[in-house]
C-alpha cells in the first residue's frame, strides 16, 4: 500500500497531465509562427519569447508534479508546492495591477491625444477610415476629430430605428453620421480582451492554489505514514 491515498494521487497526476498537454499545445502553436512573421505580421517578439518561457515552464513543472506524486517523493512535492505558491502570488499580483490600472488605461486609450496622433499619421488615418466603415463609427473621440473634412466612411444612412446623428456644417445641408466614436467602439473590444486576460490570470492563480493544497495534503499523508512506520518499528523493538 502506498503512502498517498490512491484517489488523491490519481487526481493530482491527472491534473498535471492536463497542464502538460496544455503546454504542449501552446508550443505547437508557437512553432507555427515563423521568424519572418514577426516583421510581416507585426508580431511582438518579446511577447512570443515570454509565451515560450510560460509553455516550457508549464510542461516542466507539471512533469515534476506527476513524477513526485507517482514516486511519492516528498522533496519533489515540496519543491512543487513552493513553485505553486510562487506562481499563485505572481498571478494574483499581476491580476490586481491590471485591474487597478485598467480604468486609467482605457481613459487614455479613448483620449483626444490619441486622436491627434492618429490624424497626424496618414497610415493610421487610413486605418481609422477603414475601422469607421467596418464598425460604423465616426472619429476616434467623435465626428469633431475630422473638423470640416468629414470622410464618407462617417456617413450614416437614416432608416427606421437607426441611430444616426445629424450635424450642421454652416451653409451645407445637415449630414447624418454614425453617433458612436471609434475609440468607444474599439474600447469595448479592448476592455473585453483585458477582462478575458484577467479571468485567465485569476484562473491560473486558483489552479496554482489547488495544486498547492493537494501537494501539501500529499506531503502530510507521507509524513503520517512515515511517523506510523517509525512508531510501529519502535513498539516492535520494545
Amino acid at each position: 500500500m502506498g503512502k498517498i491515498a490512491g484517489c488523491l494521487k490519481a487526481v493530482f497526476i491527472s491534473f498535471n497531465c492536463l497542464f502538460t498537454c496544455l503546454g504542449g499545445m501552446l508550443i505547437y502553436g508557437l512553432l507555427q509562427i515563423n521568424l519572418s512573421d514577426y516583421e510581416t505580421e507585426g508580431i511582438d517578439a518579446p511577447s512570443v519569447l515570454w509565451l515560450w518561457v510560460f509553455a516550457i515552464s508549464t510542461i516542466l513543472i507539471s512533469l515534476l508534479g506527476s513524477h513526485a506524486a507517482r514516486t511519492e517523493n516528498k522533496c519533489g512535492l515540496k519543491f512543487f508546492a513552493v513553485l505553486m505558491g510562487i506562481g499563485m502570488v505572481l498571478m494574483v499580483i499581476c491580476g490586481v495591477l491590471v485591474s487597478v490600472s485598467k480604468n486609467q488605461a482605457m481613459e487614455n486609450f479613448r483620449s483626444p491625444e490619441v486622436a491627434k496622433e492618429i490624424l497626424k499619421d496618414d497610415e493610421k488615418k487610413t486605418i481609422l477610415i477603414t475601422v469607421q466603415q467596418q464598425l460604423q463609427c465616426c472619429g476616434w473621440t467623435g465626428v469633431e476629430d475630422w473638423g470640416s473634412d468629414i470622410p464618407d466612411s462617417c456617413r450614416c444612412t437614416p432608416s427606421y430605428g437607426s441611430g444616426c446623428k445629424s450635424i450642421s456644417q454652416g451653409y451645407r445641408r445637415p449630414l447624418s453620421v454614425h453617433p458612436k466614436s471609434c475609440g468607444e467602439v474599439v474600447g469595448v473590444y479592448v476592455e473585453y480582451g483585458i477582462n478575458i486576460i484577467l479571468g485567465i490570470t485569476f484562473g491560473f492563480a486558483f489552479v496554482a492554489m489547488v495544486g498547492l493544497i493537494i501537494s501539501i495534503k500529499m506531503i502530510n499523508q507521507i509524513n503520517r505514514h512515515d511517523r506510523a512506520g517509525v512508531s510501529a518499528f519502535a513498539m516492535r523493538d520494545y
